[in-house]
């Protein structure tokens, strides 16, 4: 797999690192250690980033969560310098969770771990407050890279993907704050207007579970989970009367 480094150096995007200092020392340096909380709904995915950070002495994970919730009392307890946090968080998904966490903790940086390599999630992120993104199919190359340069107060993201949102930004697309798919779209649409997952399966053509998958990736975008948020976006932004 090819390196694919992030862009935090550009111009523009570094910004002044968090007041307080991490807490500990590494072993045998003087410089402080980076204290991690980590949030992911799979206990295979937690325990592979934690053996993947274990031989770097400047990092220490200090709590994990599996829930939104769950990290919202756990990064209170452990004050950590940088969350790791998975976007497909059940319940509380991870844009949700972004938010209510830069609410609460200001100085703490957010690094999205994704399954999604679109530019749209990686400025819906940046929005919510993170500082950092890296796919998951990435974790080995970037994930060390990622913490380190948000850790100095930088933003992070694979260079790919920030190309790809410039160019769209650059397009002047009207959704340019979340962008959802034309196919997301439609869905978000027949759903503010009233329609059934079966009924929308009929008028265009897919099934009624890839209905489903549809809104959960537009509500995982636009951070939202009941159906009323979702039709209040859409009542919003002019997609229904």
């Amino acid at each position: 797999m090819s390196r694919d480094r992030g862009a935090g150096e550009a111009a523009g995007l570094a910004e002044p690192p968090p007041a307080a200092a991490a807490a500990g020392k590494a072993k045998g340096a003087g410089t402080p250690r980076v204290r991690l909380f980590l949030v992911d709904d799979h206990a295979i995915v937690r325990a592979g980033v934690k053996a993947l950070l274990a031989h770097h002495e400047a990092l220490e994970v200090v709590g994990e969560a599996d829930s939104g919730e769950e990290a919202l009392v756990g990064v209170d307890r452990t004050a950590p310098d940088v969350v790791l946090l998975d976007l497909s968080l059940p319940g509380m998904n991870g844009i949700e969770t972004a938010r209510a966490l830069k609410r609460a903790h200001p100085a703490a940086r957010l690094v999205a771990l994704s399954m999604h390599e679109d530019p749209e999630y990686v400025q819906g992120f940046l929005e919510a407050g993170g500082s950092g993104y890296v796919p998951k199919s990435s974790l080995e190359t970037q994930l060390v890279d990622a913490i380190l340069a948000v850790a100095r107060g930088e933003y992070y993201a694979p260079a790919r993907l920030l190309a790809e949102l410039a160019r769209e930004m650059a397009r002047g697309d009207p959704y340019k704050h979340v962008k959802l798919t034309g196919r997301e779209l439609e869905v978000v649409t027949q759903i503010a207007e009233g329609n059934t997952y079966r009924e929308i399966a009929e008028a265009l053509g897919i099934s009624e579970k890839t209905v489903a998958t549809y809104r959960e990736r537009a509500s995982e975008k636009l951070g939202v989970r009941s159906r009323a948020e979702l039709v209040r976006w859409a009542l919003e932004h002019g997609l229904v009367g």
